[in-house]
């Protein structure tokens, strides 16, 4: 399942990979890679990560939230 956090019109968007555990490192239980972006429109970036999520054989770990430079 895709996810999305944050909805401001003001805001930029991308689409991040999220890893878990181990694959996180060791310091780390979770750690969010950007992948694609920015976006100034919410759809792009949704469109993006169904996309990268078909591409990448369904893998749900791609997710769509505000942009952080």
């Amino acid at each position: 399942m895709l996810t999305k956090i944050g909805d401001n019109n003001n805001q930029l968007y991308a689409v991040y990979y999220v890893v878990f555990g181990s694959l996180a490192g060791e310091d780390r239980l979770v750690r969010e890679y950007l992948w694609d972006g920015p976006y100034k429109d919410m759809k792009a970036a949704v469109d993006k990560a169904k996309e990268l999520k078909e591409s990448h054989q369904n893998d749900d770990s791609f997710i769509v939230r505000t942009y952080a430079d």
